[in-house]
């Protein structure tokens, strides 16, 4: 069977130019399956998938939404519905890359659909709304967002350049193919700007060991990523060195973003999991993330336009008490690991905000809250010794092979 490429556009509005995409990938030797997801008029090219099809598979009735007239439910309905079957698609194995088209709706419906299909699966979007922000589009998917420069509106010889080079693209993706091959076992770190050398010191260490290490920016998207990725069974273990984004979750700082699940995932697979509170002794501000008048006067530490400010001895106590409860439902091994001399660059010895008073508040509400079947080890280092890297290596290396740190 040939290797096939859905293609989802408002047929209505993009026909011609998704029957156009259609002809690029039959004749790059991609099989096309072109899905209708129009809420406005007849569809100007013959969909493989019609929007009634789509709506109905997430339970709605075609009839019902015409009669509402309600464009946003109609939106609603074929993200849904074309989420449901793209991913039918893809367990029956057939489903190989994923593209689609068009402006700020258009972009929105196709996105939704790829962030229901896993990493590793090709797919690419032709969007007006490419140049501007676009990570309510992308999420954490691995989504490729190609800007159209013209809107995807009149068919003439430069949308037929940006359309052809946008299918060779995904079709060369789907030709390389998509699947994450796991010779090594990988094991996933998290990191952030000046809590960054400790997972840089792991690296190493894990490779000595057989792994191949995953790293994820703990800049709100990078930790929901990380939960994603655990989710699809790819690591074998978790060092989480970073947990700063519950501090900006709290303040709305740089690193907000993070949703419900971050820290939650491999204990609800059963995934070993070694915990650090790197980075939990500040929140980060820019000019576009203010500081809260709350904050103000706390010691400041200058990163860059951005800058870390100091948590205190309150939100040490809350800090504790949103990772004990998360870390109480795991149903795997999960070991918590602290340094005494500090948890990020700005908090050590002779920096800004180095508070070890302060710090120790969080550790002892954490053993009032912690269950007995998670063990506490502080270590006398500060996170970016080198001595701690190792440690946390030796630990999950133990639990992965032995069950026992």
């Amino acid at each position: 069977m040939k290797k096939q490429l859905l293609i989802i556009a408002t047929l209505d509005t993009k026909g011609n130019e998704a029957a156009y995409v259609k002809d690029c990938a039959q004749k790059l030797g991609i099989h096309p399956i072109l899905m209708d997801i129009g809420t406005l008029g007849d569809p100007l090219t013959h969909p493989d998938i019609p929007r009634i099809e789509v709506v109905e598979a997430a339970g709605y009735h075609w009839e019902h939404l015409i009669k509402e007239k309600n464009r946003s439910l109609f939106v609603k309905a074929v993200q849904e519905g074309g989420a449901i079957l793209a991913k039918d698609l893809f367990e029956k194995g057939k489903l190989h890359g994923i593209f689609g088209m068009g402006g700020g709706t258009g972009t929105a419906i196709a996105t939704h659909i790829m962030r229901s299909l896993p990493f590793g699966l090709p797919k690419v979007v032709l969007s007006t709304v490419a140049s501007r922000d676009i990570r309510e589009y992308i999420g954490t998917k691995d989504i490729v967002m190609f800007h159209s420069v013209a809107d995807i509106l009149g068919f003439n010889e430069f949308m037929r350049l940006m359309l052809g080079q946008a299918t060779y693209a995904v079709c060369g993706m789907i030709k390389k193919g998509g699947v994450i091959k796991r010779e090594n076992p990988m094991v996933a770190v998290t990191a952030y700007g000046i809590n960054s050398v400790c997972a840089t010191q792991a690296e190493p260490l894990l490779r000595e060991r057989g792994y191949e290490m995953i790293a994820f920016h703990a800049n709100g998207v990078g930790g929901m990523a990380l939960e994603e990725f655990i989710a699809q069974g790819l690591v074998a273990g978790v060092i989480d060195f970073t947990l700063h984004e519950i501090a900006d979750e709290m303040f709305g700082g740089y690193c907000k973003g993070i949703g419900p699940m971050r820290l939650e995932t491999a204990g609800q697979f059963g995934i070993p999991l070694v915990v650090a509170p790197g980075g939990l002794d500040n929140a980060v501000f820019s000019p576009s993330y203010p500081m809260p008048n709350q904050l103000k006067g706390r010691k400041i530490h200058s990163h860059d336009i951005r800058f870390c400010v100091r948590m205190g001895p309150d939100e040490m106590i809350k800090f504790a008490h949103i990772i004990g409860e998360k870390l109480n439902r795991s149903k795997g091994p999960t070991y918590v690991l602290i340094p005494k001399k500090g948890w990020s660059e700005a908090d050590k010895a002779g920096m800004e905000l180095f508070d070890p008073k302060t710090d120790q508040v969080f550790v002892e509400e954490l053993k009032k809250i912690i269950s007995h079947n998670i063990p506490i080890e502080e270590i006398d280092v500060h996170i970016s010794d080198p001595a701690f890297a190792r440690r946390a290596v030796e630990v999950l290396d133990n639990i992965i092979r032995h069950h026992r740190p």
